[in-house]
């Protein structure tokens, strides 16, 4: 069969789709899926943000994977295909949230973890009787996954750091989240147990991909320090640099900062998401503890780590006094990288059902309006601040030259490869009027 896996891109407020030169990593669905997939089929991939669809590809079947945020696009997309009588299958957190909408749109839905589904999707086809719903269950065992495709990557369409030979290539070694953050649908599609690829799968995938440059995309990479501290020690010998996100409380795992440092990790990424401790407990993520923020920020640094900061803007407690008051924050401890996301409620997250039960979210399916006009779907009625208002305010004030000279200088050689980086971030917020968060 001729098979095409893709992802589709997004809207920008304009309502103009988003389309990059280059873009930052690869999505791992695509390559996965096609890792999945028997070799006896002909598969393509696409990651519609660097290239076309390709509707008039001769095909038999379409396999889409979308987030919430490129859903509109991906139904789009969708029904394209069905118009011209390619059936298509459509998986992901976002279909498997909402499988009745995402119905409308495609012949089959996947729900949850596709190693145990994907294959039954194609028997299925081949013999006439593709079931609208495949359900699985999570599996117990991550042991002996196929590898992505990544043979099928175009290495061109995406940006490498200086120095280095690859681009950032994404990686999976765990799944879950046993925390249950009410803005998040990690736990929700992984569920909140650990699950662990061996060590040494892990290290023959990153052998197979030829990259030196990686991106880890578990949610913790430090959750669990003694597996953490065998898999950085198995890393050493392939001199690779390295991506990961770590929790706010790894301050606590000197031993195990130090390790990741060794094995190659350049950018933490941490989801420190608010300053104010009321804020993180309407979150549920109580376990954040601002007072310990510049201390993680310290240890990290000590091992030449630079720091990627998330914060999330449009919490009920937000101000613009605040907003530039968590900049302000993250210039003198020098952090080298930040996102100020807005407070986004995902369908089948804690904080959508709440919002939507209090009046303040302002449209319960607003993923079906993206690029329409609706700038923020959350207002609280003693807060006439918005998110995206607050994440511009933040975005602009981060990446302002004077802020980027404060948090460069003295430079360090660790830093080097993240000044390109906030110079091309500043450029790119000067031709918006705002910024756009997404």
């Amino acid at each position: 069969m001729r098979i095409k896996i893709l992802c589709p891109t997004s809207f920008d407020p304009s309502n103009q789709l988003i389309k990059l030169r280059r873009a930052t990593t690869p999505p791992l669905s695509i390559f996965y899926l096609a890792g999945l997939t028997p070799r006896e089929h002909h598969v393509t991939v696409v990651d519609e943000s660097v290239q076309p669809p390709g509707f008039d590809d001769p095909l038999d079947l379409v396999a889409i994977t979308s987030t919430t945020f490129a859903i509109k696009r991906a139904y789009q997309i969708a029904d394209e295909f069905r118009r011209r009588k390619v059936p298509v299958a459509m998986g992901g957190i976002h279909a498997t949230m909402l499988p009745a909408e995402a119905l409308g749109h495609v012949d089959a839905v996947v729900l949850g973890e596709a190693e145990d589904l994907w294959p039954k999707v194609l028997s299925d086809f081949q013999q006439g009787s593709l079931q609208r719903i495949y359900r699985g269950t999570r599996r117990e065992s991550l042991e002996n996954l196929p590898f992505p495709r990544f043979d099928l990557l175009d290495p061109s369409k995406y940006i490498r750091l200086p120095f280095r030979k690859s681009p950032i290539i994404p990686i999976q070694t765990a799944r879950g989240c046993p925390h249950q953050c009410d803005f998040c649908s990690v736990s929700k599609f992984w569920g909140r147990r650990l699950r662990f690829r061996p060590v040494e799968n892990v290290v023959a995938e990153i052998r197979s991909s030829g990259a030196d440059t990686f991106f880890f995309t578990d949610d913790n990479f430090v959750a669990h320090p003694q597996r953490t501290l065998e898999l950085a020690e198995a890393l050493i010998p392939l001199n690779i640099r390295y991506i990961c996100q770590i929790d706010s409380l790894a301050h606590r795992q000197p031993e195990v900062i130090r390790a990741i440092a060794r094995s190659g990790c350049f950018l933490a990424f941490v989801g420190f998401e608010s300053l104010n401790k009321k804020n993180l407990t309407d979150a549920n993520k109580v376990f954040n503890e601002p007072s310990h923020y510049s201390e993680l920020i310290e240890v990290l640094h000590k091992q030449r780590i630079n720091v990627y900061a998330s914060f999330i803007m449009g919490f009920e407690h937000d101000t613009p006094e605040s907003a530039l008051a968590t900049v302000d924050f993250l210039v003198n401890q020098k952090v080298s990288l930040a996102s100020f996301f807005r407070l986004t409620p995902y369908p089948g997250t804690g904080i959508y059902d709440r919002l939507a039960r209090d009046g303040s979210l302002l449209d319960k399916s607003w993923w079906l309006k993206r690029g329409e006009g609706l700038p923020n779907v959350v207002r609280y009625p003693q807060n006439p601040n918005t998110g995206e208002e607050l994440s511009s305010l933040a975005m602009r004030r981060f990446f302002s030259l004077r802020s980027v000279g404060k948090r460069f200088f003295p430079l360090l050689p660790f830093k080097v490869p993240l000044l390109g980086l906030n110079w091309y971030t500043h450029r790119k917020l000067k031709r918006f009027k705002k910024a756009t968060i997404l």
